[in-house]
């Protein structure tokens, strides 16, 4: 802030003003003036006086709306690096910042005070037009609804007590079946993968049998295997996008039963498995994450419909429920933790609606007789008034 003199083209004295404020709690708001021409300088420091009110109140007025979206966003992305946010896993700390970087962009120099509802609604319609699913876009919605809680929390954002996400309901996908295949396809599998000597026969054998995720097959150790108490202990899981072997998707580890079947199948790997310190070898595309890829392209090759890797989970827990395994005991076994997900595999394998209609008799016996032998013999059907 300062009043100076210089001198115009006419020679004459005149004096000129100058104020610069910076927000002491950001430094990125800044207020200016610059105003010539006072022939006094009494004049000039009068105005000087005036004008520094008038920044003032801009930086108050910038104080009281906050930072800028990008910039609450870049401070969020800070938050989740530090050790206060050391519960999230890695991966979904870099979900939500790549989510909200590719998906809000627009807002980025709007003040985050600014941003409303309908900018909200306008970007998930945008996003849904676009072809992104209802789950993706509840998805984006909580990413949005953490940020302004962070920013609200530590006064980054003025003014607003709440997400303006807040409240907006979007509705839920159709749920989909899951990818299955049938006992008689499972075996149909196993037998053409062996037969062609296909590497990957011992781990989709694994995944049927024990109903484990990929990365935790991955991650199986022959020190995981109890064969005193025919048990095998899963206590880790690699994480492709890591690199790295970690703790189980639930975080807990938990035993999964041998059957004398799966026991039988781990002595006849581990004669071959000389000096490997895992269950299974391990390939290229499995470290890469393209599971989901080779079973798709085998099972398309020989007929079958094409599924998934986690399709061969679903498999496992699907037979259980068939055999008659209570669902509180195959959640323990799978590492579920609720029953929630439970409940698509009984609906899948039919077994709370099985044999519901046998005892279901409206036709008359002897028209329902006559019908059947006249639809097989070909004779055509009369009808009689």
């Amino acid at each position: 802030m300062a009043v100076t003199e210089y001198t115009n083209e006419k020679n004459e004295t005149l004096y000129r003003v100058y104020v610069n404020i910076r927000s002491g709690k950001n430094p990125g708001h800044r207020a200016q003036r610059r105003v010539f021409g006072f022939k006094s300088k009494r004049e000039a420091e009068r105005e000087e006086i005036k004008l520094i009110r008038e920044c003032e109140r801009e930086i108050y007025d910038k104080e009281s709306e906050g930072e800028t979206w990008g910039a609450v966003v870049e401070k969020f992305e800070a938050y989740l690096h530090s050790p206060a946010s050391a519960s999230i896993q890695v991966t979904t700390r870099d979900d939500y910042v790549a989510a909200v970087r590719k998906h809000t962009g627009a807002w980025w120099r709007r003040e985050a005070a600014g941003i409303t509802p309908l900018h909200v609604k306008e970007l998930l319609s945008q996003l849904q037009t676009g072809g992104m699913s209802l789950g993706h876009l509840n998805k984006v919605k909580v990413v949005i609804n953490r940020i302004f809680s962070y920013g609200i929390e530590n006064r980054l954002i003025g003014g607003v007590d709440r997400s303006p996400a807040h409240g907006i309901k979007l509705g839920k996908d159709a749920e989909k079946k899951p990818e299955i295949l049938t006992l008689t396809e499972i075996r149909t599998l196993l037998h053409e993968a062996r037969a062609l000597s296909h590497p990957w026969y011992p781990i989709w054998s694994l995944a049927i049998l024990t109903g484990m995720r990929s990365g935790e097959l991955y991650a199986l150790a022959w020190s995981d295997v109890d064969w005193e108490n025919s048990s095998l202990n899963v206590n880790k899981s690699y994480n492709g996008r890591l690199g790295a072997v970690k703790s189980t998707k639930a975080g807990y580890w938990r035993a999964v039963p041998m059957s004398p079947e799966l026991k039988s199948f781990l002595r006849e790997i581990q004669a071959g498995a000389k000096d490997r310190a895992t269950v299974l070898p391990r390939f290229q595309a499995w470290t890469k994450g393209q599971q989901a890829r080779e079973i798709r392209k085998f099972c398309i090759g020989i007929g079958l419909p094409s599924v998934r890797f986690h399709a061969l989970r679903a498999c496992f827990a699907t037979q259980l429920i068939r055999n008659g395994v209570p669902p509180i005991q195959i959640q323990k076994i799978c590492g579920w933790r609720d029953l929630k997900t439970m409940q698509r595999y009984i609906r899948l394998a039919g077994i709370e609606i099985e044999g519901a209609t046998d005892g279901l008799r409206v036709l008359p016996d002897s028209d329902l007789s006559a019908k059947v032998v006249k639809l097989f013999t070909g004779e055509p059907t009369r009808h009689t008034n």
